[in-house]
């Protein structure tokens, strides 16, 4: 199965992003890890399993106490076969998204949803890069 992993901290949050994806939880599996340091060592962990067991994409919020986003975006560029996961990255403030996309691997830039509303519309977006929506219409 397909997983998309949020990296978030702020609990509120990372239940708003669950009861988004509730929808796709059929096609795509949400994982969550709470800091940028962590989420580093979840997918070099995944990485070397046979076969690798990687996310197609991540969905990161840039400001977090330990191991920010911009921390996490220049590990991921420098660790190869993680450089081209795709991530959709989030802010609460702007200030962060500019910086966030010159990283390559970054393919969206939201400043950070407040209502339930705007992060199902987030996590819409999130599962046509998963490939989630072709197989719930198909």
């Amino acid at each position: 199965m397909k997983s998309v992993l949020l990296v978030e901290d702020c609990e509120d949050d990372i239940d708003l992003v669950r009861a988004a994806f509730e929808r796709y939880s059929n096609a795509v599996r949400l994982e969550t890890a709470r800091s940028g340091e962590a989420a580093l060592d979840l997918l070099r962990c995944r990485q070397v399993s046979d076969p690798p067991k990687l996310p197609v994409c991540i969905l990161l919020d840039m400001c977090m106490t330990q191991g920010d986003g911009l921390w996490l975006l220049r590990g991921l560029e420098d660790t190869p076969g993680l450089r081209d996961i795709p991530v959709m990255v989030m802010s609460e403030t702007g200030d962060m998204l500019g910086p966030a996309r010159t990283f390559g691997n970054v393919v969206g830039a939201s400043q950070k949803p407040a209502r339930q509303h705007d992060f199902r519309k987030l996590v819409e977006d999130l599962a046509r890069l998963a490939g989630a929506m072709p197989q719930l219409v198909g």
